[in-house]
């Protein structure tokens, strides 16, 4: 379902609209002067699927860097990415 809202209404309510998008999957659609502006829309994030995909489909494309890798070894680094590694790595990561 689509909201159209005003822009004074969404700069009074930005957070609890981002929460109720983010939540309920809803669009809303930001008016200002009678115009369609801007639209809100839920991102669908899912880090594993992703890498999932760039290892099967992306790598063994790449300038042949990944031609000759074993599909065993292409599972070790899907079990990589959605194990607790992945976690740990970004627990010690810091960003600036």
């Amino acid at each position: 379902m689509t909201y159209i809202l005003p822009i004074t209404e969404v700069r009074k309510n930005i957070f609890a609209l981002m929460e109720k998008v983010a939540r309920t999957g809803e669009v809303i659609e930001v008016e200002k002067e009678g115009k369609r502006i801007v639209k809100i829309v839920p991102i669908a994030h899912d880090p594993a699927a992703k890498a999932d995909y760039v290892l099967t489909h992306v790598l063994p494309k790449l300038a042949g860097a990944w031609r000759h890798v074993s599909p065993a070894e292409l599972a070790a680094h899907r079990t990589w990415v959605r194990g607790k590694a992945e976690k740990r790595y970004w627990k010690r990561r810091t960003f600036s």
